[in-house]
């Protein structure tokens, strides 16, 4: 009874402790910092668009600093005095993807991008990076921010409903997510809310989300379509929608996604969040999820609420996508000469950071796919979009397929760990 006296002060002391730094450096509310990324297939620049004060924080209070150490880019918070790294968070982007593509071979583009912070109180320093093909990080871009300036925009998009249909808690202590329609008229509100509803009920039949439903809320953002339904460019199908989504991204036909990024955050800043789930009225199947970007699916489809977990699985957890036979248009999208950060993935260089521990020492590595071993956790070659040289950590898993009755341990653990990080 007295450890256990001892450690809840300990953790109490610690807690506290974590609140008074916030508060030291950081008021109500959050800075997004818009950018512009351009380049090509080996190029990459970076420049500020547009700063915004935003009225909610949804992140954690006591973890400022990411552990993790997932994504492709990381922003950092300097305090302007002294240099101590205040924020950091991990992130990725469309425009990395693009640049694993034919056409980014031949031209250059450009890309919306926003990252949200806890807004400082004092100048600070912003530090955009971007890791090498080496996986180490490189700056790409430096620039100081005084919170006081006139040119930091307060405005908001107006007459816009939101509601908050899952309700467990304090937004500090559960992982809020909003959920943004996209091509529902104003006649199908309802039709939303239900398939937010519909997206919830699976959730928490999934693990490990099942174990903890009571730390998410789950926000409703009704942005209202002139026209109900999705752009479909094959089909030669064009939709004024809220927030101008399309299949077809980087010329893949179920890949459905928007680069208005900066359209999406301004309906997502009308509520308090961790992430934002975009919900496409229509039956086609399709979707995409980046890493602390957004996660966007179809609603209507036989398959989409197992599209809906894996998106999800990409946009909260970075978990990586551990097929490798279906079609997408990327090329050598990871370096088999480093470790994949993704927590999933592992090309053997460095294992021992990843799952080796959950492994049982009767099972082979890599692990062969034979009957006795599909329903362990190994190292089965295939993932990554390449049947080579890249490995996952079970036969099948929600990052494979849909057919997968879950997330594998691996994967359950990544996410364990990540609502962890937003909560406690």
């Amino acid at each position: 009874m007295k450890q256990f006296v001892l450690f809840l002060l300990f953790f109490l002391i610690v807690q506290i402790d974590s609140d008074a730094q916030f508060k030291s450096y950081f008021q109500n509310g959050s800075l997004r910092i818009d950018f512009v990324l351009s380049g090509n297939a080996q190029e990459s620049k970076a420049s500020i668009f547009e700063l915004k004060k935003e009225r909610f924080y949804g992140g954690s209070l006591h973890k400022t600093i990411d552990s993790l150490n997932y994504g492709e880019f990381k922003i950092s918070l300097l305090d302007k005095l002294d240099s101590t790294v205040i924020y950091t968070r991990g992130f990725c982007t469309l425009f990395e993807e693009w640049q694993t593509t034919d056409e980014a071979k031949r031209m250059d583009k450009s890309f919306f991008q926003t990252v949200t912070v806890p807004f400082p109180k004092k100048e600070v320093v912003v530090s955009i990076e971007r890791r090498k093909r080496n996986g180490q990080f490189y700056n790409l871009l430096n620039t100081s921010i005084d919170p006081r300036a006139y040119s930091i925009v307060k405005g908001k998009l107006n007459g816009v409903k939101t509601h908050k249909l899952i309700d467990n808690g304090n937004k500090d202590e559960c992982v809020d997510i909003a959920f943004i329609g996209e091509g529902y008229a104003d006649y199908e509100m309802d039709k939303f809310h239900q398939d937010i509803q519909r997206m919830y009920d699976y959730m928490i039949t999934q693990s490990p989300f099942d174990r903890y439903q009571n730390k998410f809320n789950f926000w409703a953002v009704d942005a209202v379509s002139a026209e109900s339904g999705v752009t479909d460019p094959r089909k030669d199908v064009w939709k004024d929608t809220a927030l101008k989504s399309s299949f077809n991204t980087l010329n893949s036909d179920r890949y459905l996604e928007s680069t208005h990024t900066f359209l999406i955050r301004d309906y997502a800043a009308l509520v308090p969040y961790d992430q934002i789930y975009v919900i496409a009225n229509t039956d086609k199947y399709g979707g995409g999820g980046i890493y602390n970007h957004f996660s966007l699916t179809s609603i209507d489809n036989s398959r989409s609420l197992t599209v809906f977990i894996h998106e999800f699985g990409h946009a909260f957890a970075g978990l990586g996508d551990e097929y490798y036979t279906s079609e997408v248009s990327y090329s050598e999208y990871f370096n088999q000469e480093i470790e994949p950060w993704q927590p999933n993935l592992t090309t053997l260089i460095n294992f021992e950071a990843k799952w080796k521990g959950m492994i049982s020492k009767s099972t082979p590595i890599p692990t062969p796919a034979k009957e006795k071993y599909l329903d362990k956790v190994g190292v089965f070659e295939g993932g990554g979009y390449s049947a080579k040289g890249i490995y996952r950590p079970t036969y099948d898993c929600r990052m494979k397929s849909n057919e997968a009755d879950e997330f594998c341990p691996v994967c359950q653990k990544a996410i364990e760990e990540m609502i962890l990080f937003l909560t406690d």
